[in-house]
């Protein structure tokens, strides 16, 4: 089947549904509403005025029928979407069988070779390379869980309608079922009725790693193996190259309710689903494995293995006798019980140190006798029965993702002068200069441990603190230090930053530090990241650290921040030129450097293609290492589908092979710098004074886009704003973004990029900058994906909402004017005709969805009007209206296919 039978037959099951389950009135009401939202958007003007009353007639209930109807449209679309993706890769695949894909591992490796890449050369390339992928729990995905799973089974049964060998029989009960399920979709209560907990955020992130990312990881392996076998025989990759890591339950920064037990309680279930994982995959091996000794006789070091596990428990020697002349198997019941008795552990309660304990078993037990069976086994049975429960193991471990841990530099360094105040060794350490602090902590660093309580300092806020160190040390000591990823400063404004973290984990006792790392977010600290670093590198206590960690440092770049700081443009420039920086400090100093990017889904905050923005890094910034967030809405987007997770994650690999080969680096000309320079200055003073600087524009933020309503959404655990709300600095860059999506401004991804544009003169120059420059080049293509999914006549609506007119319709005519010569000056540097022309089929699909989006903006503004009138905010009215407005927000998200 065709998309567009696909996506009719699921339009018609879901108009069956709404007539059967609702009314045929409020179906016919759908229907008028969506042909006038067609004809509106094909320049009928009588049509927009016929949708505005017909939405404005719509009592409440039928807002919310209607408005529910949208949604699930948008639902099953992307489903439909995501199946002709997966079979148009098939179809490339096979069309290309035996060369690999564009944008593979396969095709990276086989480039690699054409260019005469050595093998010596691309050896130390595979030991260098690493790629982590880190899911975070920003508040971006509007869907529930409960609403996911069944998008996945309506997802199964539109794979199987689309098989070719599917009988008249099996295809009509597949429609019977999807009838069925797009039913019980309508029925479910698609908004969260309690705020989500922190635990909730990790236990659904681990859901995304077990039901789609344990799977799909181990095949990249396996591509890579391939590909090296194919084309530089006898090179073997030895080592875990692809992993994951989180900070939901550990990110700290903004958010109260995550404590010490919510990250002992997060390591808990990470390290629950790897012992449960594997407990599966070695009873399943055990009942496979059923090699006889007499046949394949065990090498001694495997006898002596299990001659050391003696005495077995009662179940395994069971076995051993049943199964006398079958050590292998043997060998995986034995490794299968480890397993069972470690999903026992009362892991929490170690952590929390409320008794002593040492884990009896970590990765490293599972390896040794799995690696000496693979090697007495034939190849081709090693191979496929054993090589991926290896690969799982390496990859996994016993702790599923590195859990990292994020805390923001005030609250830090807060905690430190608390206790240096009890101390009698500095009153005001948190508001001394930042190179006295420096000099205070190296001396501290330098001598011996003070004598601390178990609980230093007086508030709450430092006894939390102080216990996350406590933790951090302890889960070194039992569990080892797979379990936790690296500490993040968020805000790292000065060495101090990060020498405070150094501090504390010396004075909790931590035997083996984590890796400390930098975030660094606004405009002013990118450009001070490299100055920050050459003082850490010239540290001696610093210098310690770096060595316990192979001198490897990471550093993370915020997106999100950055461009909420200084706009689009003067944004993305500032963190092209620090990524250049760092690495040249780096460099300097013989550091093995790992830059981290804190991306999230929208060009605003560093989404778009994943491949073109790898490509486009600074030269000899990437060098084989890799580090990523994927966060909210982007991770179900991506990783929900196995076919589609599979090919996200092939073309970062791709991009990370080829960007960290040996080549030729060619200087960027000093004329593009320069202008590049002058446009971002421009830019980001035509976005601070709107911004920043134009008075009342709070009001009119709040008063045109959804905010309010946002902060109120049950998506997420962590406050909307890091303090009390009152200005752009204080509010959280997602809800900042995701508002001005909704309402279809999405002013932070492009606004001021043409003012800075057009900054420059010379139309040549500009041309020449975007064919010559990979990073010139994406920026615009990206701004382009963002000035077409922004509508202003969509936006007029909500600036209509503004109660003073006189100031909204000032800002309004500034923004649109700015888009209008955003749009333009675009299009005229990159030649095109139209926005998006070179992706033809996203544009299409873009424009195909704008009459179904529609409707919902309408409604929500319609809603929004409604609740603002009401004198009780929390009377059963607002409630109904505020069911209406969740509705309408997720539903422009699977619409627009972003949300922050």
């Amino acid at each position: 089947m065709e998309l567009s039978q696909n996506i009719h037959l699921l339009g018609d099951l879901l108009g069956k549904t709404i007539s059967e389950l609702e009314s045929p009135a409020i179906f016919e009401t759908e229907e008028r509403i969506r042909a006038l939202a067609k004809a509106r958007r094909g320049g009928d003007v009588a049509a927009a005025e016929g949708l505005l009353n017909e939405v404005s007639a719509l009592p409440n209930e039928g807002a919310r029928v209607i408005a529910s109807a949208f949604a699930a449209y948008f639902d099953l679309v992307n489903l439909a979407e995501e199946n002709q993706r997966v079979r148009l890769l098939r179809q490339r695949e096979e069309a290309s069988y035996p060369e690999p894909v564009r944008e593979s591992v396969g095709e990276a490796v086989r480039i690699l070779q054409e260019r005469g890449v050595t093998r010596e050369q691309m050896s130390a390339l595979l030991e260098e390379l690493s790629i982590e992928l880190v899911l975070t729990a920003h508040p971006t995905e509007a869907r529930r869980r409960t609403v996911l799973s069944k998008t996945e089974r309506i997802a199964e049964l539109l794979h199987l309608l689309n098989e070719d060998s599917i009988s008249a029989r099996e295809r009509d009960e597949s429609v019977k079922s999807l009838h069925a399920e797009i039913s019980t979709l309508w029925l479910t209560d698609r908004a969260r009725a309690d705020t989500l907990t922190v635990t909730d955020e990790a236990r659904t992130g681990l859901y995304y790693v077990d039901a789609y990312l344990w799977n799909s990881i181990p095949k990249l392996y396996d591509d890579l193996e391939r590909a090296i076998e194919t084309y530089y025989p006898g090179l073997k990759v030895s080592r875990a190259w692809l992993k994951l890591a989180s900070w939901i339950g550990g990110d700290r920064d903004g958010n109260p309710f995550v404590t010490s037990e919510v990250t002992a309680e997060t390591l808990r279930l990470h390290r629950g689903l790897a012992v449960e994982n594997h407990r599966r995959m070695f009873q399943e091996l055990g009942r496979r494995l059923s090699v006889s000794s007499n046949r394949i006789p065990p090498p001694p070091a495997l006898m002596e293995w299990i001659e050391r596990q003696r005495p077995f428990p009662p179940h395994v020697a069971y076995i051993e006798q049943r199964y006398a002349t079958e050590p292998y198997r043997l060998i995986l019941a034995l490794l299968t019980n480890d397993l069972a008795e470690a999903s026992h552990e009362d892991m929490k309660a170690h952590l929390l140190g409320q008794y002593p304990y040492r884990a009896r078993i970590d990765a490293s037990r599972l390896l040794e006798p799995l690696e000496l069976i693979a090697s007495a086994l034939p190849s081709n049975i090693a191979r496929d029965e054993l090589e991926t429960a290896l690969q799982k193991i390496r990859i996994f471990g016993l702790h599923t993702a590195r859990l990292d841990v994020r805390e923001d530099s005030t609250r830090l360094n807060a905690a430190l002068s608390e206790i240096l105040r009890a101390l009698n060794l500095e009153s005001d350490f948190e508001n001394l200069p930042s190179n006295e602090r420096e000099t205070l902590l190296a001396r501290l660093l330098e001598g011996p441990t003070p004598n601390l309580s178990k609980q230093p300092g007086v508030t709450s806020g430092t006894a939390e603190t102080w216990s996350l160190f406590q933790l951090i040390g302890r889960a070194g000591d039992v569990y080892g230090h797979d379990l936790l990823g690296p500490i993040v400063i968020s805000m790292t404004h000065s060495a101090a930053d990060v020498l405070t973290v150094l501090l504390f984990a010396k004075w909790a006792g931590c035997k083996t530090i984590p890796q400390i790392v930098p975030l660094f977010e606004s405009i002013q600290d990118l450009r001070d990241a490299s100055a920050i670093l050459e003082l850490l590198f010239t540290s001696d206590a610093y210098r310690k650290q770096l060595k316990s960690h192979n001198d490897e440092q990471m550093v993370m770049i915020g997106y999100s921040d950055s461009n909420k700081d200084g706009g689009y443009l003067m944004a993305n420039w500032s963190l092209y030129r620090a990524q250049e920086e760092i690495t040249r400090v780096a460099k300097k100093h013989g550091i093995k450097l790992t830059i981290f990017h804190g991306r999230g889904g929208t060009i605003a905050r560093g989404g778009g293609p994943a491949n073109n923005a790898i490509r486009a890094q600074p030269a000899g910034s990437i060098n084989g290492r890799f580090r990523v967030t994927e966060q909210g809405e982007i991770i179900a987007s991506r990783y929900a589908n196995p076919d589609l997770a599979h090919r996200h994650l092939e073309q970062i690999a791709n991009a990370v092979i080829l960007a960290s080969a040996p080549q030729k680096e060619e200087a960027i000309p000093s004329q593009w710098r320069n202008a590049l320079d002058e446009m971002s200055k421009t830019a980001k003073r035509a976005y601070r004074t709107l911004v920043y600087e134009t008075d009342g524009f709070i009001e009119f933020w709040e008063s045109a886009t959804p905010l309010d309503e946002i902060k109120r959404l049950q998506i997420g655990s962590r406050p909307a704003s890091r303090a009390k709300f009152g200005a752009v600095d204080q509010i959280r860059a997602i809800p900042w973004v995701f508002s001005w999506m909704q309402s279809r401004f999405n002013l932070p991804s492009w606004y001021s990029l043409g003012a800075g544009l057009a900054s420059i003169k010379d139309a040549g120059l500009l041309k020449e900058m975007y064919e010559g420059w990979a990073f010139f080049r994406t920026l615009l293509n990206n701004s382009e994906m963002s000035l077409l999914k922004a509508d202003m006549d969509i936006s007029a609506l909500y600036v209509s909402l503004a109660p003073n007119k006189k100031l909204a319709d000032e800002i309004f005519n500034s923004i649109r004017a700015e888009y209008e010569r955003t749009r333009d000056v675009v299009l005229t540097v990159s030649g095109h005709t139209s926005l998006l022309e070179l992706e033809p089929v996203t544009q299409q699909a873009i424009q195909l969805r704008n009459p179904y989006v529609d409707p919902l903006n309408y409604i929500q503004v319609e809603t929004l009007r409604r609740l603002r009138a009401l004198s009780d905010q929390d009377g059963e009215e607002a409630r109904s209206l505020r069911e209406v407005m969740a509705l309408t927000i997720n539903g422009i998200a699977a619409g627009l296919r972003n949300t922050g």
